[in-house]
């Protein structure tokens, strides 16, 4: 006998459907995978009598949230660490000062048999009331028998002692990795900072997360998400613990823990892959995808990711100008031209889709250009195919060509994080006379851009609605400055749910993001209606549950 699909009604709630022609019904009804309609409840309850009440108690239905770029891996070692009182790496997030870090590494060091790594995650030198990265020397003095790698916040950059140095083969004569580099002081030493690529040979030193803390690492992770209204991922590639962004990961061996994860305990989010290039992994895939399509199917292989640039609080996003608080650099391109261009077209000829970080303005100007090259030789390829992961500063010529050629710009809200007063990190590195031109997403928007939203997360997740709010709000998480950072680029609530829930799959036609009868039921059921709540209290709105093709993949205990 076949099995009866089970029916839904939810209702006692507000319901945002984002469908002008029903914009606010009294109820939905959910049966099987799909919404089967919508309307007055009196209506539906008449119409499937056996259905299931769900009564969202004054709080509010919408579309469930997608996230187009995050790092499941890391996001999960998080969560584990955090579980486990920091025995992987120590949480160096808000840590007042440089001094503050070195004696936390100096405990940990007491702790630990000489020569094991001492591992930290999160710092910024921007909590310490500075611009200026650290150096070594402070560092090694404190802690000399460890090797110590203590990964910057933006992911791209590490603080390292000596004897991580000497591990490495790090040395004054050492030469800079393509797409890397070793800060060096006065007469060439290192400095102990190493940006990009230059983390690479210290990393094959570090042993690697054993396979169960992968695996688990990928469960957290995904329920995680769940319980903040995620149906839908995107991995943005997978990192080296703790946390940064490498080429040296073992990202066959990643994908069959993700696999083996699922295959334990069916993960509640669909995930997309993106595999990180150049890499031998990239290789297999770009010359066999097929090979890889069937390992479940909540997972799938979508995305090549290449990486132009680093970031802007390392001073590797490249620009076209001098860095205004080091006109020393204009930061760093990890690939060339050409590489670029021959990835994005492999990428393609093997019916996959593009992904290319790019934040500063250099940065974003050549993959444009390279992608702009490509898409001509192939007018028949959708140009939503083609990514650019960040887009985080251009020019006005670049915005206005990214919007009329179609590409796909995956926007992360959250990285606007101002003090009190309004002031950005990126204020410092670019100039205030720059900053219009950072993270413009209402202008974007207004030139007809194709926008995507995501969190960026490599960290333990933050409130569900926190993308959704700074990109309204334009605020930190106090809500303060009051008008928001560059306040003429925030968007309106609409705009920024429809962009929070608006899948964009491979293939680059956009779905979901809607409801209506017909549709996928991927559902987020909130304790407030984010499209009218005070700006104060948007950041507390919670999950009450999520479902992914009508089936639910959260319930709060308590809600």
């Amino acid at each position: 006998m076949p099995v009866k699909e089970t029916a839904t009604i939810f209702y006692g709630g507000d319901i945002v459907t984002l469908d002008d022609q029903l914009p606010s019904p009294e109820a939905l009804l959910v049966r099987g995978e799909k919404i089967a309609g919508v309307g007055s409840l009196d209506e539906l309850v008449v119409a499937t009598p056996d259905a299931e009440p769900f009564d969202l108690a004054g709080g509010c239905l919408i579309p469930s949230l997608i996230d187009h770029h995050l790092h499941l891996t890391a996001i999960g070692l998080a969560l584990l660490n955090e579980q486990e009182g920091e025995r992987l790496f120590l949480d160096l997030a808000g840590e007042p000062s440089a001094a503050a870090i070195i004696e936390r590494v100096a405990e940990r060091a007491a702790l630990v048999k000489p020569g094991d790594w001492i591992l930290g995650m999160g710092w910024n030198q921007h909590d310490w009331g500075t611009h200026e990265l650290p150096v070594h020397e402070a560092l090694s003095r404190a802690v000399p028998d460890h090797p110590v790698f203590l990964v910057r916040v933006d992911a791209h950059s590490a603080w390292v002692n000596e004897a991580a140095m000497r591990r490495a083969g790090i040395t004054k004569a050492s030469k800079d990795p393509k797409g890397g580099a070793v800060l060096r002081g006065a007469g060439g030493a290192p400095t102990g900072i190493l940006l990009e690529r230059a983390v690479e040979p210290v990393l094959a030193e570090i042993p690697v997360a054993a396979g169960w803390e992968v695996r688990e690492a990928f469960k957290l992770a995904a329920r995680a998400l769940a319980a903040r209204g995620v149906t839908e991922v995107f991995d943005a590639g997978f990192m080296a613990s703790p946390a940064i962004v490498s080429l040296g990961v073992d990202l066959e061996l990643y994908f069959e823990l993700l696999g083996w994860a699922d295959a334990d305990e069916p993960l509640p989010v669909n995930v997309n892959l993106m595999i990180p290039a150049p890499s031998p992994f990239a290789d297999k895939v770009v010359a066999d995808p097929g090979a890889f399509s069937g390992t479940s199917p909540r997972i799938r292989i979508t995305h090549i990711k290449l990486y132009a640039d680093g970031a802007f609080g390392s001073r590797g996003a490249a620009l076209t100008h001098p860095y205004a608080d080091d006109p020393s650099t204009r930061g760093l391109l990890r690939m060339s031209d050409a590489e670029i261009e021959h990835e994005t077209r492999r990428a393609l000829a093997a019916g996959l889709d593009i992904a290319t970080h790019a934040i500063g303005d250099d940065a974003v100007h050549r993959v444009l250009a390279a992608y702009c090259r490509v898409a001509d030789e192939l007018s028949d390829v959708d140009p939503a195919r083609f990514r650019i992961e960040h887009f985080g500063y251009s020019s006005e010529d670049d915005m206005k060509l990214a919007a009329e050629r179609g590409f796909l710009l995956v926007a992360q809200p959250n990285f606007i994080d101002p003090d009190d007063t309004g002031v950005m990190m990126e204020d410092h590195r670019l100039d205030a006379a720059n900053a219009p031109r950072v993270y413009p997403w209402k202008t974007l928007l207004d030139l007809g851009a194709s926008l995507a939203m995501s969190s960026d997360y490599y960290v333990a997740p933050g409130p569900p609605l926190l993308d959704f709010t700074t990109a309204v709000t334009r605020a930190n998480r106090r809500n303060r400055p009051a008008d928001g950072w560059q306040p003429q680029e925030r968007l309106s609530r609409r705009e920024s749910l429809e962009l929070a829930t608006r899948l964009h799959p491979c293939g680059g036609k956009p779905c979901g993001g809607i409801l209506r009868p017909g549709e996928r039921a991927d559902l987020a059921a909130l304790s407030a209606n984010p499209q009218t709540a005070p700006a104060d209290d948007l950041p507390a709105i919670e999950v009450q549950a999520t479902f992914r093709a009508g089936a639910p993949t959260h319930r709060d205990p308590h809600g």
